[in-house]
């Protein structure tokens, strides 16, 4: 199976697109905020300028011009970063285009955030430093589940 740039593109940012709306709905049966894109921005625009690679006091950091942007356009580049590489398990016959490993590489994929993100933006190796570290680690584990489940779904579409 040949999978080309369109194709990724068009996974990465459907999953993301589909990742961002399924927060929405969440927050309104859950009360628990969808993601805060402008943090990310803040996090991305002090890294470039030299604050280092983990935040402190992430949300008392002034306001800085574009991070809502920036955020939003680091969300939508790791998406299709994401795609990359299950495009190119699947070119190595690890992973399917399906739901099922799709959902194997959504449930995977949420060690970036446990690992990465969470300690980067200044909360802690899964999130340690939060109020509650098992909701942050179980919302980003669902979150990551529908992910992979939508670019799993969509690489199946666009191979047919």
């Amino acid at each position: 199976m040949s999978i080309s740039v369109g194709q990724i593109l068009a996974a990465g940012i459907g999953a993301c697109i589909i990742f961002d709306l399924w927060q929405r709905i969440f927050a309104v049966f859950t009360g628990i905020p969808p993601s805060n894109w402008a943090m990310v921005g803040r996090w991305l625009l002090g890294l470039l300028a030299g604050q280092g690679l983990i935040a402190r006091d992430l949300a008392a950091q002034p306001v800085r011009p574009n991070e809502a942007a920036a955020g939003w356009v680091l969300h939508n580049i790791v998406a299709v970063g994401y795609a990359v590489l299950y495009a190119g398990l699947m070119q190595a016959g690890w992973l399917r285009a399906g739901l099922v490993d799709g959902l194997v590489f959504g449930l995977a994929s949420v060690v970036v955030p446990w690992l990465f993100f969470m300690p980067a933006l200044g909360n802690g190796v899964m999130a340690r430093l939060t109020p509650n570290p098992r909701l942050a680690c179980v919302v980003a584990l669902v979150m990551h589940a529908v992910f992979g489940l939508t670019l799993g779904g969509i690489f199946a579409l666009l191979a047919t």
